[in-house]
């Protein structure tokens, strides 16, 4: 099953969780458009992410780390 594009399925608890995400966690813009990306991308399959996903759409902290120290070497 196909799923249209950019539309996106979440069970409750999930959608709960990355709300906590953005607000406590999330440490710039980019990390929220990372999230949706990853999201998007996963559900391209057409099935409802869960709790079971959380890890794998959250983005690679590193990654935000090293984003961030050359955003801030570059100012």
């Amino acid at each position: 099953m196909s799923n249209p594009k950019d539309v996106i399925k979440l069970d409750v608890p999930l959608f709960i969780r990355l709300l906590e995400y953005a607000r406590e966690d999330a440490k710039t813009d980019m990390d929220l458009h990372t999230l949706a990306d990853n999201i998007i991308e996963m559900s391209s399959e057409g099935r409802v992410l869960s709790m079971d996903d959380y890890d794998y759409v959250l983005p690679n902290q590193e990654e935000a780390e090293l984003r961030e120290f050359f955003r801030k070497r570059m100012q």
